[in-house]
């Protein structure tokens, strides 16, 4: 089955303090968008999208393994949706990831593509199981603690059937969700979790960074 890979490099990382976008920053000698780019190559998948910012030239030698750059929205879901649509129409499955994220398994990914094939799933998500304790404010007021053991947190990439997902984006166009899984359980499709990883951490913040940069000095983590 053909697979493409949509990596999203939309933002600009303003809290990090870098004078680049986050995604062009350099970690472990290459841009942190060129990690996710290398890890899917090893993946084999058939085509990589990047959804970048319009600028990008001006901090980005793009990757000789991206067959098409689509430009970033004003919204994550823009951004996705712009890369929906650069994708071939022969795409059978599609991998949406956050570039911010470059310590994904790919074990994890194997099994979700396996998964998706045997049309199990229209959608998966890496997931990790929360750990600590949740609370449900209202007014400033506890009203709630759900139970951890029915909650994750989900990360990326989400992988889905490319059909599902994009007639899912049109139909629910104009409606604001968090992730891409979120919006295709909305939409009715079958949805499911597959085994993240504590450390497919987002890196958002300088602290963030610094871990990132003392798991590969210290060997601890690769990137591909």
């Amino acid at each position: 089955m053909k697979t493409t890979a949509i990596i999203l490099g939309g933002g600009r990382g303003t809290r990090l303090g870098f004078t680049v976008p986050k995604q062009f920053a350099r970690l472990g000698g290459r841009p942190l968008f060129d990690s996710s780019v290398e890890k899917f190559s090893a993946l084999k998948v058939d085509q990589i999208v990047a959804v970048l910012v319009e600028d990008y030239k001006n901090y980005y030698q793009p990757h000789p393994a991206i067959a098409v750059i689509a430009p970033a929205g004003e919204s994550r879901q823009q951004s996705v949706r712009n890369g929906l649509a650069a994708c071939p129409d022969d795409t059978d499955l599609v991998i949406i990831h956050d570039s911010a994220r470059p310590f994904f398994p790919l074990r994890s990914l194997e099994e979700g593509l396996k998964l998706l094939g045997e049309n199990r799933y229209d959608g998966l998500a890496l997931a990790i199981p929360s750990t600590d304790t949740l609370v449900e404010i209202e007014a400033g007021r506890v009203v709630d603690f759900p139970d951890r053991s029915k909650i994750y947190r989900t990360q990326t990439p989400q992988l889905f059937r490319f059909q599902s997902i994009r007639e899912a984006y049109e139909r629910l166009r104009g409606r604001e969700f968090t992730d891409d899984l979120s919006l295709a359980w909305a939409a009715g499709l079958r949805c499911g979790l597959l085994e993240g990883s504590q450390l497919n951490f987002k890196i958002t913040t300088e602290t963030d960074w610094l871990l990132a940069e003392s798991l590969l000095n210290s060997g601890g983590l690769e990137l591909v």
